[in-house]
């Protein structure tokens, strides 16, 4: 009898352990501050990044939102890309998402080669990503820097007529 009452109770407390991950549901139509809170508490609860990935690939989520709002979450972003690429997400969709949430191209390349993307296509997805003004093309920051009129630092004054 005591056995019984024991593996009830180790029954009870796993199921106990896993429902904050089995009621973090990820819905169609979800706004991106949903699926960002659904994020934080997925990864709270202990779901790895490729556990979320798929959860919310499978819900039918926008592969982009979802790598934002894993990056936004404080998630890895090289981890982030591998974890979405893994999971069947269109590489174009999380490069764009992932320079866009402030990821390095270096971070970017990590993880895509990681999921198995050929380097020449990781490149190529960054560059169509910078032709459409998504992240920087070959830098690692996104801090401007440069002479005024180039796109970066400057002093911010403005030419006055002579």
């Amino acid at each position: 009898m005591q056995r019984r009452t024991l593996k009830a109770f180790v029954a009870a407390l796993a199921l106990a352990a896993f429902a904050p991950i089995a009621a973090a549901q990820f819905q169609a139509g979800m706004s991106v501050e949903q699926i960002e809170a659904q994020v934080k508490t997925q990864l709270s609860a202990g779901a790895t990044l490729a556990q979320i990935a798929q959860r919310a690939l499978a819900a039918g989520l926008d592969a982009g939102l979802v790598t934002a709002a894993l990056i936004n979450a404080g998630a890895s972003p090289a981890g982030v890309v591998t974890a979405m690429i893994g999971a069947g997400a269109p590489v174009q969709d999380v490069v764009n998402a992932a320079l866009s949430a402030g990821a390095s191209t270096d971070s970017v390349t990590q993880g895509a080669v990681a999921a198995g993307v050929p380097h020449a296509a990781v490149q190529s997805a960054i560059q169509t990503a910078s032709a459409t003004g998504i992240g920087s093309p070959t830098g690692t920051s996104s801090t401007p820097s440069g002479s005024a009129g180039a796109g970066g630092g400057g002093t911010g004054s403005t030419a006055s007529p002579s």
